[in-house]
Parts: C-alpha cells; sequence; structure tokens
C-alpha cells in the first residue's frame, strides 16, 4: 500500500507542476493577446483620401493662406512649390492613409484647421487643412463706442 501511496503523491505532485505551468502559460498567453488588443484600438484604419496634400505643415499653412487671398487650389500648390523651389504640395488621387490628427493653428489673424495623414506603404506623413475663419475684423466695420 505504501507504494501505491507513494506513486499516487508523485503522480500529484506532478500533475501540479503541470497544471501551475499550463496556467502560468495562459495567463502569458491572454495578457500578450490583450496587449495586442489594446494597440489595435489606438490606431485608426486606414481609409482612401484624395484632394490636395503638402509635405510640411508650414507648407500646409501657406497654401491656405494663398487659398485665402483667393487662388485656386491648383495657382495655390504651384504658388508654395516655386516659393520652396521644391515639389511639397499637390493633388493626390485616392490613396491609403491613417488619419494621425487633428491641429488648429492661428496665423497672421487667419484660424487653419489642419489634419495630418500617414500614406501608405510609404508611411510618409502629409498635411491637408481648410481656413476656418479670421480673427481680424475688416476695415469698414461699424464699432459702437
Amino acid at each position: 500500500m505504501t507504494g501505491s501511496a507513494s506513486w499516487l503523491r508523485q503522480l500529484q505532485q506532478v500533475f501540479h507542476r503541470k497544471l501551475n505551468a499550463t496556467v502560468v502559460c495562459l495567463l502569458a498567453g491572454g495578457l500578450t493577446l490583450a496587449a495586442a488588443g489594446s494597440n489595435a484600438t489606438t490606431m485608426s484604419p486606414p481609409e482612401r483620401v484624395r484632394g490636395f496634400f503638402c509635405n510640411q505643415k508650414v507648407d500646409s499653412i501657406n497654401f491656405l493662406m494663398y487659398q485665402a487671398q483667393g487662388e485656386n487650389e491648383e495657382m495655390a500648390a504651384n504658388a508654395v512649390n516655386k516659393d520652396l523651389a521644391k515639389f511639397s504640395c499637390a493633388y493626390y488621387l485616392p490613396a491609403n492613409a491613417i488619419y494621425s490628427g487633428e491641429h488648429t493653428v492661428m496665423q497672421d489673424g487667419l484660424v487653419f484647421k489642419l489634419h495630418s495623414y500617414v500614406f501608405l506603404p510609404e508611411k510618409v506623413e502629409r498635411w491637408s487643412g481648410s481656413v476656418l475663419g479670421s480673427l481680424q475684423q475688416p476695415t469698414n466695420a461699424k464699432h459702437d463706442v
């Protein structure tokens, strides 16, 4: 009887060691999956975008300044590229990009809303935006005194 009791005790110890190892592996796997899932939710999915984009944030602001002065998109892009003496602003046909943020900028009395996108597969950040309005009052505005 002592032989079978000893054998049962050894079997129980082996079972508990294997059970503990299995539980540790399952917990580690669950934590890994939870971490991967949390990273996936913070990144927005790629979307199809098109329109005028500039390589730098400041180039996009200059592009929008030309538009606020009355230039159309194509002429504004050409003016920025000419000022820089390099190619920065252009019209992009539908392309896959990941939206990476919104920025509000005030410059020379104008308020700009800029959007940042990371274009795929190149993983290059490009900027687009619009003019929200002006903080300057028109010269012919009536003032109450």
